[in-house]
């Protein structure tokens, strides 16, 4: 048996996803580029061996051996590097994006069974009711004190029921299979859910910290920002940016001397070095100069964007936070109807047991009762996964706005 409270439960997927995995190997990738974004500047090595032979004369061949090594640096090699690390930067923003995605659904998932399985434990409890209530009006009626009708009204009660836990628990046995998936375990692994819907419930009064550098919709706008600034610097360089060549080779060829017919070996050494000026990006109606106009343009769109974005967060956290607080009135009211709803079942059971009432009106109070506590229980796991909501678009931990962290 696994005792899995919630962050047990994310722990196990963090481990285990697939998706996380994923975005685990692709960042281990972008570290690797970032590491080596200079390679560009690496020299080029090559080494060479030749051999002639004459078909006339075959004893006047020569051969040799050369190595060379060249090198061409230009002004891109900044933005070729910065590129590698924004990149890598980036790819840690989907990590993790990844993670909370994870977490988000464990999270979502594991309340929704706490909720599933405390529905199922009312309707027990009201089915164990409906129960002992048919098996003591039977009684009555064997000994004539009930009327046919009202014994067989709460036996039809009592067996209808069954079918509703029985179809409540296939639904939740089929949830909890799709949690095990989600966490990496084996389908036969018998595991309880430790904790409650009331642990999660916020404090009736809280107040958000808007911080846009954490709100991951904002960071991954910053993050191609800054992406498209390097690629308008990259593409400037590359309209207006000299080049630099540099290339040496050496090389030795052995082969006889035409006068003195004695083999010797012959030395070359070359060293040569190149600049190259484009000049074409100077022209305004250049493709080079279209280019950073474009650069530029997809730059001013993206800035344009973010103050977009930043409203539209500010808009969404405030329509949250007022959604929380209207749901929280809610469950206060939901509370007391359910506090209401037990009195009345027990006054109205009292008045059963003496008689003063009737089945009918019995089974009405009972039926309220488990409408109030099942409603309660739903707006307890609503107001939850709304809190979530509202974590995950603030990019804060999740457990930062309930009572228990």
């Amino acid at each position: 048996m696994i005792n899995l409270s919630v962050e047990d439960a994310v722990v196990f997927a963090t481990d285990n996803n697939i998706s996380v995995k994923t975005a685990k190997n692709n960042l281990d990738l972008l570290k690797t580029k970032k590491n080596t974004s200079w390679n560009s500047a690496s020299p080029s090595l090559s080494a060479s061996g030749n051999l002639n032979v004459p078909v006339e004369k075959s004893d006047n061949y020569t051969y040799g051996v050369s190595v060379s090594a060249s090198i061409r640096l230009t002004t891109s090699l900044y933005t070729q590097i910065r590129e590698a690390k924004l990149n890598y930067e980036s790819g840690k923003t989907s990590y993790e994006d990844a993670v909370r995605t994870v977490e988000l659904n464990v999270r979502k998932a594991f309340y929704s069974l706490l909720y599933a399985k405390e529905n199922i434990a009312l309707q027990q409890r009201n089915m164990e009711t409906a129960k002992q209530r048919y098996e003591s009006n039977l009684d009555k009626f064997k000994r004539g004190q009930l009327s046919e009708i009202d014994m067989l009204t709460s036996q039809v009660n009592y067996e209808t029921l069954k079918p509703k836990i029985d179809s409540l628990i296939i639904e939740y046995d089929n949830s909890l299979a799709s949690f095990k998936q989600m966490l990496g375990l084996e389908q036969n692994s018998l595991i309880e859910l430790q904790g409650s819907l009331e642990d999660l419930v916020p404090p009736e009064e809280f107040t958000i910290d808007l911080n846009y550098d954490s709100v991951p919709a904002i960071r991954k706008l910053n993050e191609s920002i800054e992406k498209q600034k390097n690629s308008l610097m990259a593409t400037r360089f590359s309209a207006w940016g000299p080049s630099i060549t540099a290339s040496y080779s050496l090389g030795e060829t052995n082969g006889a001397d035409q006068k003195t017919g004695n083999r010797t070996w012959t030395r070359s050494n070359q060293f040569s070095l190149g600049v190259s000026i484009p000049l074409d990006g100077w022209l305004p109606w250049s493709s080079g100069a279209m280019s950073i106009e474009t650069q530029k343009t997809t730059l001013e769109n993206l800035e344009l964007q973010l103050e977009d974005e930043k409203t539209s967060v500010a808009i969404k956290v405030q329509n949250s936070t007022k959604k929380i607080l209207q749901q929280q009135s809610q469950l206060d009211t939901l509370k007391k109807t359910a506090e209401l709803a037990q009195k009345t079942y027990d006054m109205t059971l009292k008045a059963y047991n003496h008689g003063s009432k009737d089945l009918l009106t019995l089974q009405n109070a009972s039926d309220s009762l488990m409408s109030a506590k099942v409603n309660l229980q739903q707006q307890m796991y609503n107001l939850i996964s709304e809190i979530m909501d509202l974590e995950n678009t603030l990019g804060i931990p999740f457990g930062s706005l309930s009572t228990t962290k």
